[in-house]
């Protein structure tokens, strides 16, 4: 896999030195989005194109993944359908896994349309389309936990239950009590040098360059605390540079962190399962018994051996809890 990451480089440092193709023809610097590549599995929503798969029978009920970010993708979660005792999440229940909008596969979008508004329509949408009437289950990683407690807030009838792994800080408080941990680069790093050698050949004036140039900061270790693996690194289609930005400018005010996702939580009374890696200093077990405190009805796991990459690095532990949870509120 760091193969991959290398050539990706190294394929944009082919493009803009040697010419030798043209970077703004869709496919030469990033992959392909569903408009550009048709074969691409995806569903069409009002506003909005997503790259998706659904694996299971239309008929069982159903869980939706919500992936991190903002701007990431869901590759690094397909482990979720690997087999426990010779049994997948997709054999009993019907499993959506889509790039949120700007993000991976996904449509891009202007910024007036990269909103957590429009991400609460798309939710609505995907939710509307598999499972008219009958409520789902969340598992929602990072920033998709994040933005799945958002919409539980809101919409706390349409979710039977919600698997939130490693969710970053649901408060623009609790953010500023980790963020030297979240934010911490290291200056002299090879990665950030190459980052910063890749604007001054590939400018992000639009959304194919802009997604380049995040997936090569993607490169580098810019979350020492957070202890994901170097070597087996988790994988990515393309990043969503816009979304990335868009998202967490709007959740700013006057340069602070000005956002509250936990806002209805309250009045969500169903079980809500946490879920932590043993090695992850900055938002790991302690940090998210904090976050527990806003769902009423909230449990705790941990997954051993692993840092926030965990259903990359450890989907096998992490997806027995995850069935634990799903027996234990019957769905």
């Amino acid at each position: 896999m760091r193969a991959k990451y290398i050539s990706l480089f190294a394929f944009g440092f082919t493009l803009a030195i040697g010419g030798c193709l043209d970077a703004d023809e869709p496919g030469n610097l990033v992959p392909k989005t569903v408009d550009e590549d048709p074969s691409l599995p995806a569903i069409d929503l009002p506003g909005t194109k997503l790259h998706a798969e659904v694996f299971g029978s239309e008929t069982a009920p159903v869980i939706v993944v919500l992936h991190g970010g903002p701007g990431h993708d869901y590759r690094g979660l397909l482990g979720l359908r690997n087999p426990i005792d010779g049994v997948r999440l997709e054999d009993r229940h019907r499993v959506v896994f889509f790039d949120q909008r700007g993000c991976g596969l996904s449509r891009r979008h202007d910024g007036d349309e990269m909103t957590i508004e429009k991400y609460e329509e798309d939710l609505t949408a995907i939710l509307e389309r598999f499972s008219p009437g009958r409520p789902v289950v969340l598992l929602a990683k990072s920033w998709g936990a994040m933005y799945g407690s958002w919409y539980i807030g809101r919409h706390p009838d349409r979710i039977a239950g919600a698997v939130l792994m490693e969710p970053g800080p649901l408060t623009g408080t609790l953010f500023e009590d980790v963020k030297g941990g979240i934010q911490k680069i290291d200056l002299g790093s090879e990665w950030l040098n190459d980052f910063t050698w890749s604007q001054t050949i590939v400018s992000p004036d639009d959304h194919a360059r802009a997604d380049y140039a995040l997936m090569v900061g993607k490169f580098g270790d810019s979350q020492p605390g957070f202890h994901e693996a170097t070597e087996n690194r988790e994988p990515f289609w393309r990043l969503g540079a816009l979304a990335n930005s868009k998202l967490q400018k709007d959740s700013m005010k006057n340069g602070k962190p000005d956002w509250d996702f936990t806002i209805g939580l309250s009045s969500f009374q169903r079980p809500a399962l946490f879920i932590a890696s043993e090695r992850n200093e900055v938002i790991g077990a302690e940090f998210q018994r904090r976050q527990m405190q806003f769902y009423p009805n909230a449990e705790l796991a941990t997954v051993s051996n692993t840092g926030h990459d965990l259903v990359w690095v450890q989907p096998d532990a992490t997806l027995r809890h995850i069935f634990s949870y799903l027996a234990k509120i019957g769905f």
